[in-house]
Formats: structure tokens, sequence, C-alpha cells
């Protein structure tokens, strides 16, 4: 499912329990890097809030480092405080398969701790024997990783219900994510650079594994390196005779700009 377009999924698998109040179920989202995984979750803070099933717009990104200590004591309460301060909003556990990755230093795995406190927690509340002011949790990571981690941590697995696949953005999709953040930082495209020709550049320029690796941050490192281009003439222009046609529009990219970003910096 489409990251972006699972909102509408996402708002309506959270609509009512069977009391008729409102309620959302612990997700898995999976995607690789830069496919708005984070994003979404963002945007679901924000909307769940404006539906009555969270007490709070709240969003809070975490990873391991947030939730493991050196021991399990430690690791108990620092997971704890992390849930404490998620409280009505938003949990998103991002790398979340790294909860069950060992440290090289020691053989005791203090991530599971932090997992079997997760699942404490979940339960309590489940169960109205905890707080129900717990957050929305959201488990976060690459396809193949979070695969192979949930399917080793079975009773993790059973208290996440729903799971949204975030594909790989096409180039055409790419091309017009370039287009609204050149847009929205008052950049001007000369006629030649429709979105199809954007599409068409990033297809000839790139590799699909580069892309699934970036995914929205090539769009973002495309427009970065526009700006760098538009620079660049705006400087060699200064040193020109006017009469040469030196002039040059500091707030328009061209097709050259691109093609240069491109070629030099992309794979």
């Amino acid at each position: 499912m489409n990251g972006i377009g699972s909102n509408q999924a996402l708002v309506l698998s959270a609509l009512s329990d069977d009391f008729g109040r409102p309620r959302a179920s612990h997700m898995v989202f999976v995607g690789n890097p830069g496919s708005g995984k984070s994003a979404v979750a963002r945007l679901l803070a924000k909307a769940y809030h404006e539906l009555g099933i969270l007490r709070k717009p709240k969003f809070l990104e975490v990873e391991r480092m947030d939730l493991v200590a050196r021991d399990k004591h430690a690791t108990i309460a620092k997971t704890q405080e992390v849930l404490e301060e998620a409280r009505g909003g938003i949990l998103f556990i991002d790398e979340a398969n790294m909860l069950g990755a060992g440290s090289k230093r020691s053989k005791l795995d203090y991530g599971v701790d932090a997992i079997n406190e997760i699942i404490a927690s979940i339960d309590a509340s489940a169960h109205g024997t905890g707080d129900n002011n717990l957050p929305l949790i959201i488990l976060a990571g690459f396809p193949v990783e979070m695969h192979r981690f949930l399917h080793s941590q079975h009773d993790l697995r059973k208290r996440f219900p729903l799971t949204f696949e975030f594909p790989d953005y096409s180039c055409i999709e790419l091309a017009k994510i370039f287009v609204d953040l050149a847009h929205a930082k008052g950049f001007d495209l000369e006629e030649s650079l429709t979105v199809d020709v954007i599409g068409k550049l990033l297809e000839d320029e790139t590799t699909a594994i580069w892309r699934s690796e970036r995914n929205g941050r090539v769009s973002e490192m495309l427009l970065a390196g526009a700006k760098q281009e538009v620079r660049r003439r705006m400087r060699e222009a200064s040193f020109m005779d006017e009469e040469s046609g030196g002039e040059v529009d500091p707030q328009l990219i061209i097709h050259a700009d691109l093609l240069n970003i491109s070629q030099a910096e992309f794979k």
C-alpha cells in the first residue's frame, strides 16, 4: 500500500471498538528509506487527534538507543520513560528491528527487555489494568529486516495487527515531488522541464537500487544540487560582459542544471 495513499486506510482502520469508542490498533510501517513512513505517522498523529482517537497530537520518534540501556533494570526504566513521554500521542519506533540486535560487546541482548516492557504496557492497557492513555505505537523499518524481526518475535507481532507497506517512489512521482519542492522554495522551471522530462532524466541517470535507498530524498538532493548550479551560473555570469548575455535569473532552474547535478552526483 502506498505510504501517502494509505492515509484513508489508516483512518478507516481506527473508527471504533465494540462500544463505539474511538480507538486504533498499534501498527507496523515497512518501507525503504525516504518512502514516507515517519511523514505519514506525523500526519496520523494530527488526524487521529482531530478524530478524538488520540488525546494529544503528539508525535515522538525514537530508536533502539532511546529504549535500551546497559542492563535490564535500566532498560526497563528507559522504556517506561519513553512510553510516559509519548502518553496520549504516537510513539514511532524507527528501525524497530534493531531491538532484536544484541551488542557485540555482550552476549546479553537487553533489547528484549524493552520489547517485553512494551508488550506488558500494551496488555495492561488492553485489559484495563494499566494506563489507558498509552501511546499508539508504530514499529517502523526496512521490509526484509522487519519481516525477519517480527517473524522471530511472535508475542510482539500479535499486538500489532496492522501492517502498511510503503513502496518505493517511481521516477514520475519523484519528479512531481521535486517540482512541488522547487515551487515551494520560490523557484521557476524553464518550459522544457516538465514532470515527464524530469522523470525520464532520473530514470536515465540513476539506478533503481540507488533510488530505493533514498526515495523522496532524491528529490531533495536534486533541488539542493539545482540551487548550487544556479549559483554557479550566476558567479560565471558576473565575470561576463552584459552584452554577451551574462545575465542569469536567480529563481530559474534550467534543464542543464538538473542534468549536471544528476551526472555528477547521482548513480
